[in-house]
């Protein structure tokens, strides 16, 4: 979510159950895995399964390194190395088992000599995507940070890439759902929604899905940008209006999103139909997270402006349980082993919740959009400003 909040300057489904495969979730470097997205694979669950070793708390901090300005992202991490960027397109390469920095660079060229807020960063085939508000879509090598290709897309871009098999996904405020070569930013196809997309893609099957800002979700063919099926929310129960900046999470045979007004849907992944939908009667801005906890049933985890974060059943969207946080939940959850970790800027801390006894485990002061992801080894907690490295103590 690019930075909405008011004085604050302002998510695999793959089959059955959400697992840390899909997508580009693995890495060469031993009992590594990667986070390379937003959402960490293409279905963005948001979700890493502790299976190699037990990554919940308590965490004992190792590490901290500063960006001076908003981290509203969180960093991709592939092959050992995150890349971070803070919201001035100011990104940092940091090989993370040294915090050795391989590469500083900003890399927004700033067409118009004023700073434009950057969504989160991509890693895939060795390189790295930026994508900004000024309409700037730029890849940089992984490796050394220097410009491989830069593309100018119509409007404005607050739309995080979705980069599968060679493409890059993404969406405009001109309505467009765009597909890009990640090889050299060539366009491949454009689809004309209604509405702004603030939301961004997620990638299931062969199949896009994203939302737009006037109550559509959509079902898209990868291939060709063609429809497949749209869901129009305010002319289906439970009604209402609002927009969508909640990217979708994909699992259980269902798309799961929250309309900025607080209610949150699941809809069938075949049809588009509305399977359930959930009111929590404040804003939601953040994605869902998807996972199913040893011990716990398939859950959707999302955070509102109500001030509580909720645990859903994924099945039936029932209530499993709710956490009173103490302030708005501005950004998107992450589940790590059997820990779900959320944010809020008026307490100033992030918190982890064990998803089997609803209980809090884990406290920093530090307070993020999307608090927390992992290598499979280590816990990397963002903060305002700081990425922040965390070991299982």
């Amino acid at each position: 979510m690019l930075a909405l909040v008011a004085g604050l300057l302002v998510l695999a489904g793959c089959g059955d159950s959400p697992d840390d495969s899909g997508g580009e979730a693995s890495s060469s470097e031993a009992g590594l895995v990667s986070w390379p997205s937003f959402g960490r694979v293409p279905e963005r669950t948001q979700y890493l399964p502790a299976e190699r070793r037990s990554l919940d708390p308590p965490l004992r901090e190792a590490w901290s390194i500063n960006t001076h300005a908003l981290i509203e992202f969180p960093p991709a991490v592939a092959d050992g190395v995150a890349y971070v960027v803070n919201k001035y397109g100011n990104a940092k390469a940091v090989r993370l088992r040294d915090r050795k920095i391989l590469w500083e660079r900003v890399t927004d060229p700033k067409d118009s000599g004023t700073p434009t807020d950057v969504t989160a960063p991509v890693y895939h085939q060795g390189k790295v995507f930026f994508a900004y508000v000024d309409g700037n879509l730029v890849a940089v090598d992984a490796e050394t940070g220097k410009p491989a290709w830069k593309r100018k897309l119509a409007g404005h871009l607050e739309s995080s890439p979705m980069a599968v098999d060679g493409m890059l996904y993404l969406g405009t405020d001109k309505t467009n759902v765009v597909a890009v070569d990640a090889a050299d930013g060539a366009v491949r196809w454009q689809f004309n929604s209604p509405a702004a997309i603030k939301a961004s893609p997620s990638f299931h099957d062969g199949r896009v899905f994203v939302a737009d800002y006037e109550s559509g979700m959509f079902c898209l063919d990868a291939k060709d940008g063609k429809l497949l099926w749209r869901t129009n929310t305010s002319k289906a129960p439970p009604y209402g209006r609002g927009g969508f900046y909640s990217s979708p999470a994909i699992g259980f045979g269902r798309v799961y999103a929250a309309r900025d007004d607080g209610t949150i849907f699941a809809f069938d992944e075949k049809t588009g139909k509305v399977a359930w939908s959930f009111p929590t009667y404040n804003y939601v801005y953040g994605s869902p997270a998807l996972a199913q906890v040893p011990g716990t049933p398939p859950t959707v985890y999302i955070g509102s402006y109500d001030e509580h974060f909720y645990a859903l059943n994924a099945r039936s969207g029932k209530q499993e349980w709710r956490y009173a946080v103490g302030g708005p939940v501005p950004g998107t959850a992450t589940v790590i082993g059997h820990t779900v970790y959320t944010s809020s800027f008026k307490t100033r801390e992030a918190i982890g919740i064990d998803a089997r006894t609803h209980r809090k485990t884990f406290e920093m002061r530090q307070a993020g959009y999307t608090p927390m992801v992992s290598d499979g080894r280590r816990l990397f907690l963002i903060g305002y400003y700081e990425l922040i490295g965390l070991e299982p103590q």
